[in-house]
């Protein structure tokens, strides 16, 4: 499934969930039209946009992996700290060669 997600339009927004479709749905909106349950989280910074967008997947209700090879951070202690707030808050942290 791919929807172009718009966030960021002229004011800060570091999660996903702060984002708009094209057509105005939120997408926590979005996601419980199409049934999505399980959500992974890839790309930067690991400290800012994929802590916010996972903590805010995680809060709601959705099943959440982040690929940790698959994400960069801008500081490595923040994101270290990140990925730990992340797996304390139920998400799967592996690496994308898990897939098999």
């Amino acid at each position: 499934i791919t929807v172009p997600v718009l966030k960021g339009q002229g004011v800060p927004a570091y999660s996903i969930f702060e984002g708009t479709t094209g057509d105005g749905r939120t997408v926590a909106d979005m996601l419980d039209f199409l049934g999505v349950i399980d959500i992974d989280v890839v790309g930067i910074a690991t400290d800012y946009c994929v802590r916010a967008s996972a903590l805010d997947a995680l809060e709601h209700g959705r099943h959440v992996r982040v690929f940790t090879d698959l994400v960069a951070g801008v500081a490595e202690p923040s994101s270290e700290a990140a990925l730990a707030e992340l797996g304390y808050a139920g998400a799967e942290i592996v690496e994308s060669t898990s897939l098999g």
